[in-house]
């Protein structure tokens, strides 16, 4: 565990470019922390666009998240995050410049949690030097919260983070690393363990109404074999735990009392599991991996076509023949399920728009293979690209 964990507040430098009361540092109490709002269940998406503009509206910089109205970007300078409005491209708000955000953001509630690394200590003050962990008001992008991870910078992308269950889960992926859960709401450390644990898709499961999270211990890194714990996210002691033999990449999700987890095969299809939430027990197997995902069902890919199911491994709807390449994800917003299919070598890569209830097309747009799919805001769809830029896909609102 770095023992910045336990620092003091981190000032000085930082106060004075983001303009904050205190930046929190691990292991220490916060000052004043401004009121941060309650974080709402969530719910599917209100709206999902049912028709696509085929020109969409192009962004100069790298969409690295939507929430609260906006469409939060990245410069190539990784300075400063820059929110616009998705449906006429003005700029909302600029973060104050930073040393180097990282290339990742994720919304909770009418916020998003960002990190970043500073270089530059204020004078001999070193307190301000190292990864911070914060969460920003989406409205204004000032920071509600900040906290000092480590005191010293561990390179870009080599600290994970995201929210999870009340708390924000942070890791190194480190053979000697370290795990640590920060308070939603305050940015107070909760707890933290040492050692080397490997958490899916970046802490990417665990239900958002504050009952659970996950943790994977990988024992075998060639094979992916390890075991599956089921933890409580505000004290991080262990629920269950479950042993996962030999795959080649693991996932998990939560689709309501149900866990899902997704592993990859070393050619052909994986195996998807389902699992109850409460004690673990497997209560449904199917080939493939899981492409999206939802509250409420699970969006699976096989040499045979693709499927939806639900929490119990129910199949709901199918689209056999449909061909999603491998490690290329979709999502759902709840009620539109977004996937792109086909060849990108081929020049035949579509974007695909289906009801997330019943599987039925809703839109269709051709050689899209500039696309890798962000998320929807205020009846856009947002799509970054491998080139660092994004695109916007104006749609209807829908009022169903």
């Amino acid at each position: 565990m770095s023992p910045s964990l336990r620092t003091r507040l981190a000032i000085g430098f930082l106060l004075a470019a983001i303009g904050v009361p205190a930046l929190t540092a691990c292991g220490s109490g916060p000052a004043h922390v401004p009121s941060a709002r309650a974080v709402p269940a969530v719910e599917p998406g209100p709206f999902g666009p049912r028709t696509l503009a085929s020109r969409p509206r192009d962004l100069t910089s790298k969409p690295i998240a939507v929430g609260a109205g906006v469409v939060l970007t990245l410069p190539d300078d990784k300075s400063a995050l820059v929110a616009y409005d998705p449906a006429t491209g003005a700029e909302r708000w600029r973060s104050p410049a930073r040393s180097t955000y990282a290339e990742q953001a994720w919304p909770v509630g009418d916020d998003f949690i960002v990190s970043w690394e500073n270089l530059t200590p204020h004078g001999n003050d070193r307190s301000v030097v190292g990864d911070f962990v914060a969460r920003l008001d989406g409205r204004t992008g000032k920071p509600v919260w900040a906290t000092r991870i480590t005191d010293a910078v561990s390179q870009s992308g080599n600290i994970r983070f995201r929210p999870r269950a009340d708390a924000v889960l942070v890791s190194s992926p480190f053979s000697y690393g370290w795990t640590t859960a920060l308070d939603l709401k305050s940015g107070r450390l909760r707890w933290s363990r040492d050692g080397y644990v490997q958490t899916p898709d970046d802490f990417g499961s665990g239900d958002s109404g504050g009952n659970y999270a996950f943790r994977y211990e990988q024992l075998d890194t060639y094979t992916d074999a390890g075991r599956l714990m089921r933890i409580d996210p505000r004290k991080g002691t262990v629920w269950w735990t479950v042993a996962l033999g030999k795959a080649y990449g693991t996932t998990v999700y939560s689709v309501r009392s149900h866990v899902v987890v997704s592993r990859a095969g070393r050619d052909g299809d994986g195996t998807v599991l389902f699992l109850d939430g409460a004690t673990g027990r497997q209560v449904a197997k199917v080939r493939g991996e899981v492409r999206a995902e939802d509250d409420n069902i699970v969006v699976v890919s096989s040499e045979s076509g693709v499927a939806a199911y639900d929490q119990t491994g129910d199949k709901r709807w199918e689209m056999a023949g449909t061909v999603i390449e491998d490690g290329r994800r979709g999502f759902s917003d709840g009620r539109t399920v977004y996937l792109l299919t086909g060849s990108e070598s081929e020049g035949t890569l579509d974007l695909t728009a289906l009801d997330a209830r019943s599987g039925k097309q809703l839109a269709h747009l051709p050689q899209q293979s500039r696309a890798e799919l962000i998320g929807t805001v205020n009846g856009a769809l947002v799509t970054g690209s491998p080139y660092g830029d994004g695109m916007v896909f104006l749609g209807k609102r829908n009022r169903a």
